[in-house]
């Protein structure tokens, strides 16, 4: 039984999440004008209101236009389904209004026309809501009109038409309640999936951007670029990449890629440390940006004796596994966001150029640094000098090696 009602209640529903929850409207509401006219053929009957046949005949003739309504729905005739929903309300109300008269408050079902209007015409069809609801307007004071001048064509007595005024507006509020009741449900599913769409798009953005940034972001709509007076900024490289993407399966090459660039993440987000990019195996990370951060070279050396220890642990389950070199340089620099479409927060300037130098200029399994960080690093890590070593654009650079932290 529910499923059938479950599948009248959808037909023709397969449409795009907004114009469906309209087409799904208009059938739910053929089905309840279907159950609110089906009882007063009866009641009329029970209380002996003398009725032409041929008037009972057509409450079910309105009943099978409603049908006919879910059909053509069906037929995803959707538009045609609304106009001839919409018609068959305004000819049943007027004729059964005029019929009976005022005292059987019938034009009572007006109030719920009023506002079903709006429940089953979607945005596509926005320009149908001001005419139907000036004809209904017209059509309920010309009613009023009508029943003030005239006597009702089917004559009932005082007690039975306050019987059926009694049903006519317990009908009605039970269709205005089940309208609004709708509304609050459907209103708070879409606050819930809107509030859900904001959590992801923002989860989303901070994937992108840092927090501050994109906090910016949103609240401004543009970000100003920062120059920050002291950033660390590391590159990785895995050294033997390039050979083994030409052997291995591409699968399983970038899943061994992405389960390092994974574990790196969670490295630096260990140190308060920025990520800013992958470029192919390349991975490149900063400390003092977008805030600045106090003791940032130390913590990126740290990050980065992580990173190199973890993959020398992937190294000993396969001595195939990638080695990885690591460069490192501090000083200044601009960081902000540039693109439109595609945003993306990354940093500028000699540092950048020099630290990617020292990355290419490092050996396998050993953090390069520069003069500038040695010098920050100096009280807490050993380090031992390589001399100067030619860097293309540079000329010779003086370059240290990370040790190890020294021993307290």
């Amino acid at each position: 039984m529910f499923a059938l009602l479950r599948s009248i209640i959808n037909a023709g529903a397969d449409l795009d999440q907004h114009r469906r929850r309209y087409v799904v409207n208009t059938n739910v509401y053929a089905l309840v004008v279907i159950f609110v006219s089906l009882p007063y053929p009866f009641v009329y009957l029970y209380l002996h209101v003398d009725i032409d046949p041929i008037l009972l005949a057509g409450g079910l003739i309105f009943t099978s236009i409603y049908s006919t309504v879910i059909f053509l729905n069906y037929l995803k005739a959707h538009t045609l389904a609304k106009i001839l929903f919409f018609l068959t309300v305004v000819v049943q109300l007027f004729i059964l209004s005029i019929l009976f008269g005022k005292d059987a408050g019938l034009e009572q079902f007006f109030y719920a026309a009023f506002v079903g209007i709006f429940f089953v015409v979607d945005r596509y069809q926005k320009i149908l809501i001001i005419p139907a609801l000036a004809i209904l307007m017209i059509e309920y004071l010309l009613i009023q009109y009508i029943q003030a001048h005239t006597t009702p064509f089917v004559p009932v007595e005082p007690d039975t038409a306050q019987i059926v005024r009694y049903l006519t507006g317990g009908a009605v509020y039970f269709t205005l309640g089940a309208q609004c009741m709708y509304f609050y449900w459907g209103n708070l599913r879409g606050e819930i999936a809107l509030e859900k769409a904001r959590s992801q798009s923002e989860n989303l953005l901070l994937n992108i951007l840092p927090k501050p940034i994109a906090e910016e972001l949103k609240r401004t709509g543009v970000v100003e670029p920062v120059e920050h007076d002291s950033v660390t900024v590391v590159f990785t490289d895995f050294v033997g990449f390039t050979a083994s993407s030409e052997s291995r399966n591409p699968a399983d090459l970038l899943r061994d890629l992405d389960d390092c660039f994974s574990a790196f993440d969670a490295i630096i987000d260990k140190y308060g440390l920025e990520k800013l990019k992958t470029i192919g195996d390349a991975y490149m990370f900063a400390g003092g940006v977008p805030q600045d951060l106090e003791d940032n070279a130390a913590k990126c050396v740290q990050a980065a004796h992580e990173i190199i220890q973890y993959v020398e642990a992937r190294r000993e389950q396969n001595p195939r596994f990638w080695k990885i070199r690591v460069g490192m340089h501090t000083g200044r620099l601009v960081a902000g966001v540039i693109g439109r479409k595609k945003f993306i927060y990354d940093v500028w300037g000699d540092t950048v150029n020099t630290a990617s130098r020292l990355e290419a200029a490092g050996e396998p399994g050993r953090i390069n640094t520069s003069t500038q960080t040695h010098a920050l690093i100096q009280k807490k890590f050993v380090c031992t000098y390589r001399g100067d070593i030619p860097v293309k654009g540079k000329g010779p650079l003086p370059m240290y090696f990370v040790d190890g932290a020294k021993t307290q």
